[in-house]
């Protein structure tokens, strides 16, 4: 039943994401099959429950472009989606609040910690994906299709710790870019998995971008 009720979620999925019309590269199908396998290999080691797992990843961006058009949080709106997907189903009804709960926590400028293993396996898996080769694409995607810099400086009215809201509206920005978001965000964010496995997926690919950013910042002044 296992593997069925997986291929029936991935499935569903990637019909909502058609009917939504996402044209977001970087929270595509894509990404939700990235993330997937990173959740799975963080499973196999840590435990929690694989339905819940398998829904919470496969729902947690489907919100993403009724924020975009609409405005609101897209894992409060994907938790209400995925809701209405899996009920009246075959997915184990009783674990939807679960499968809820774990979307709600996935966001990393949500500034709280997931509250399940799975909604941390979840955390993990999607942070993940923002790092590495495939998280600085991902970057320059996001910018790319609101037409920001390829590279800019934090605003000097902004002091670090920041608020993670505070990031939101400045990714409104024309001149925000990759970098900022790199040096607001994800300072540390090995240490912030929530699961050992987590981290230490994490750190291998965090140094890999610190070197990127710190690449690109030196060719941007003209060191290198």
């Amino acid at each position: 039943m296992k593997p069925e009720l997986r291929s029936w979620i991935v499935e569903r999925a990637r019909e909502v994401l058609e009917q939504e019309e996402c044209k977001d590269a970087s929270h595509d199908f894509d990404h939700l099959l990235r993330v997937m396998s990173l959740a799975e290999t963080i499973q196999a080691r840590e435990g929690g429950d694989l339905s819940v797992i398998w829904a919470a990843v496969a729902f947690h961006d489907i919100g993403q472009e009724r924020e975009r058009l609409h405005g609101g949080d897209h894992a409060e709106i994907g938790a209400h989606m995925a809701a209405d997907l899996l009920a009246h189903t075959h997915f184990p009804q009783e674990s939807i609040p679960l499968v809820q709960q774990a979307i709600r926590d996935h966001r990393m400028t949500g500034g709280q910690i997931p509250r399940t293993l799975e909604g941390r396996i979840l955390y993990d898996a999607d942070k993940i994906d923002c790092l590495g080769a495939i998280g600085i694409a991902r970057l320059f995607c996001i910018t790319g299709r609101y037409n920001q810099k390829v590279y800019s400086e934090v605003p000097p009215e902004v002091s670090q710790p920041v608020d993670p809201l505070l990031v939101r509206k400045l990714r409104r920005r024309p001149d925000y870019s990759p970098s900022i978001e790199f040096e607001l965000l994800f300072d540390a964010m090995p240490q912030r998995m929530t699961t050992a496995t987590g981290r230490e997926l994490a750190q291998e690919r965090f140094d890999y971008m610190e070197n990127f950013f710190q690449r690109l910042r030196q060719e941007v002044q003209g060191e290198l």
